[in-house]
């Protein structure tokens, strides 16, 4: 009776874990999507409450960092630039590791620049922050020994295998 009542208690726990690790990797898929949105909307408020804290401290804040969008975006359709498509793709598996669940995702975004379309797929850190039961992100290209955010995250190791950011430039046809 006791290797039942344990081999049931086994089995409800893996359940439960695994329901719980199901429902993190939904939100990561919902909040990666709302930042998707929010980015084609250029609407940086919302963007920046995805964006992780670590790196809105580095920028000076929100607040600061929020100029910088919209100037730089500005800028950048001054030149003829335009976002077309920003979505999420996919997420991982949600893992655990240093203490904190983590997953990446997949983002596909079309961009046009003048007579180039820019067809790019980047993959996101996601880092689940169970106070506010919400994701934030960042871009794993960074996160690499020699990107410019790893900085930021002391002593940050990770098991997860993460694609290489892919991108592909067409130029446009004008007829």
């Amino acid at each position: 009776m006791k290797k039942i009542t344990l081999l049931l208690f086994i089995f409800c726990a893996t359940q439960v874990f695994s329901q719980s690790l199901t429902t993190l990797k939904g939100s990561a898929m919902r909040d990666a999507m709302a930042a998707c949105k929010a980015t084609l909307e250029q609407d940086f408020e919302t963007l920046l409450t995805y964006t992780h804290p670590n790196i809105l401290k580095a920028a000076g804040g929100a607040d600061v960092m929020v100029e910088f969008l919209k100037s730089t975006f500005d800028q950048m359709k001054a030149e003829g630039f335009k976002f077309e498509i920003a979505q999420t793709k996919s997420v991982s598996d949600v893992v655990k590791e240093q203490g904190e669940y983590r997953c990446y995702v997949e983002n596909y975004n079309v961009m046009k620049m003048k007579d180039m379309r820019i067809f790019s797929t980047s993959y996101m850190i996601g880092f689940y922050n169970e106070t506010t039961k919400k994701w934030t992100f960042v871009e794993a290209k960074e996160m690499k020994n020699t990107g410019s955010v790893a900085t930021y995250f002391p002593n940050f190791k990770t098991e997860m295998n993460i694609p290489e950011n892919t991108m592909e430039m067409k130029k446009i046809n004008k007829e």
